[in-house]
């Protein structure tokens, strides 16, 4: 059964992402746009650098379509480089900062880039991943005292770039996914699927209107689609963005009471080590507008989370390929609908969704099977890779390798990866399912749940926990707990414990290096087979 989003009723009313410093410019030119350790940048500083930035790469012979990379960690300098590039119709390929110098190597192999701009604690890996390359890129360091860095830059007489006239499918960046299947594929999306974003959640009836007025505090990584989609939804309506490199706990809280923060992005378990920090201190809570979130249930945190900043919350739910694709809004955060906290929500405006069975065919109501997604904002395909799009992207539809159901009123329900469902006994386990179970111990800080190879079984239900600090448990107490609230084929069969979970950058616990890791955590216990 096909679900769709309700309509953009405005397709030719776009603000194409290229202009957006320009009209805010226009309108409030004192604006304040972001905030970033100390420094402030109004919308008429994003459109003059931007616009400087531009018109040199333009005079270097750089054409549109070409790869502008950047190595490094969150700052506003990167947005002047996004708006840049938005401009002349340049893709701006963003690298994870994490990456070694082999899986940078790899990333730049494969993306091409005419210039890599990086910040200088990064020039040795910039140095040993570009000695693999047949030919190596222009250089750009992001700060330095020497001339040539890209502040230095933006500082220097302002320049007016030759106008570029962008179609909606003109590839503008270059994100690359996690690499859990194998290496990294490059997803390009489009300047027409960033810019449309704005209709669509205007148009969306569960979202929450943002104004002007809003201050936006984002932490997420820039190499990430939430963490460039969080800010472009505070932008789009002219507000203004605390931005920052340091998401930790005490880094958030004080920033947020710092400026007055009314609208933040948390995975999950931020969240709950933010409710942490502020039990352990006692110091003031801000008081948001709004809290959204992802990549996980927000679960048992929500009453606590809601008693503590006094606000509404909205999640998301995505992916690099596609965006936002559903939002669960405010009004469907309620305590008299307990049900819908286990949706990720419906679709928004522009998109459909179908939930499919392997042979393709619809399936019905509360039947699981993958999830398949429609929409224009959908990728154009991975760059360098005929066959994994073919593979991702059959007649306009993207298999998402999700598994889920949708109710009879058009919510989504996730019950995992397809490729991470385990098989036990012959009997189907999705991990998401045995996690939230477990999350409710109250020993349980968060879990992964994994299948283990099983002689008797085929696979093991086993799970990896991460306890909360000063607390113990007992491989009977946690069988004892799950007991009551999964069927027995369900229940942990090997428990282990880890200090950390591993984790992706936007906070989600990662199933697959958990999986590779056994080895590493600490046994507390299994059953015979």
């Amino acid at each position: 059964m096909r679900i769709d989003g309700a309509a953009i009723r405005d397709m030719n009313d776009v603000v194409w992402i290229a202009d957006l410093p320009a009209y805010w410019a226009e309108r409030s030119p004192d604006k304040v746009a972001i905030i970033f350790d100390g420094r402030s940048a109004t919308y008429a500083d994003l459109d003059r650098g931007s616009a400087l930035l531009c018109a040199r790469w333009q005079a270097a012979g750089y054409q549109p379509g070409d790869r502008i990379g950047y190595f490094g960690r969150n700052s506003e300098l990167f947005y002047y480089v996004y708006f840049a590039c938005a401009r002349g119709g340049y893709v701006l390929v963003p690298y994870n900062w994490r990456y070694a110098p082999p899986e940078l190597a790899f990333a730049l192999a494969d993306s091409t880039p005419k210039l890599v701009i990086y910040d200088p604690d990064f020039t040795t890996v910039i140095d040993a991943a570009f000695e693999g390359l047949e030919s190596a890129p222009a250089r750009m360091l992001t700060e330095s005292a020497e001339p040539g860095s890209l502040r230095s830059i933006l500082n220097g007489p302002a320049a007016t770039p030759k106008p570029i006239a962008h179609r909606f499918d003109d590839p503008f960046v270059q994100l690359y996914t996690s690499g859990t299947t194998g290496r990294p594929k490059g997803a390009v999306i489009s300047h027409g699927a960033f810019s449309l974003f704005r209709n669509a959640y205007a148009d969306t009836p569960q979202w929450e209107d943002w104004t002007a007025d809003d201050i936006a505090l984002s932490a997420m990584p820039n190499f990430h689609t939430a963490g460039i989609g969080f800010i472009m939804i505070a932008m789009a309506v002219g507000a203004t963005v605390v931005h920052t490199a340091d998401p930790s706990p005490s880094s958030l809280i004080r920033l947020s009471n710092a400026h007055g923060v009314t609208r933040i992005y948390m995975v999950p378990t931020i969240i709950r080590m933010v409710l942490e920090e502020l039990d352990a201190t006692g110091g003031p809570a801000p008081r948001y507008e709004g809290i959204y979130y992802g990549a996980a249930p927000i679960g048992v945190l929500l009453d606590k989370a809601i008693a503590t900043f006094g606000c509404r919350f909205t999640q998301y739910y995505g992916m690099t390929e596609a965006a936002t694709t559903h939002v669960l809004g405010p009004a469907e955060h309620d305590k008299a609908l307990p049900h819908l906290m286990r949706s990720v929500g419906r679709p928004i405006a522009g998109v459909s969704m179908e939930i499919r069975r392997p042979d393709m065919s619809p399936c019905d109501l509360r039947e699981p099977g993958e999830i398949w997604i429609k929409s224009a904002m959908l990728m154009l395909g991975y760059a360098n890779r005929p066959d994994a799009t073919a593979e991702a992207v059959v007649d306009g539809w993207y298999r998402t390798g999700d598994g889920g159901y949708a109710d009879e009123e058009g919510y989504l329900y996730l019950t995992d990866r397809l490729k991470e469902m385990i098989i036990s006994g012959g009997e189907n386990v999705y991990p998401i399912e045995v996690e939230n179970a477990l999350r409710l111990h109250p020993a349980v800080r968060d879990v992964a749940v994994v299948g283990a190879p099983d002689d008797k079984w085929g696979e093991a239900v086993t799970a990896v926990i991460e306890l909360k600090p000063g607390v113990t448990m007992t491989f009977d107490e946690l069988r004892t707990f799950s007991k009551k609230q999964l069927a027995g084929y369900k229940c942990p069969r090997l428990v282990y414990v880890a200090e950390a979970l591993p984790r992706t950058p936007s906070g989600k616990a990662q199933r697959g290096v958990a999986r590779s890791m056994l080895d590493r955590f600490t046994l507390l216990g299994r059953m015979p087979s």
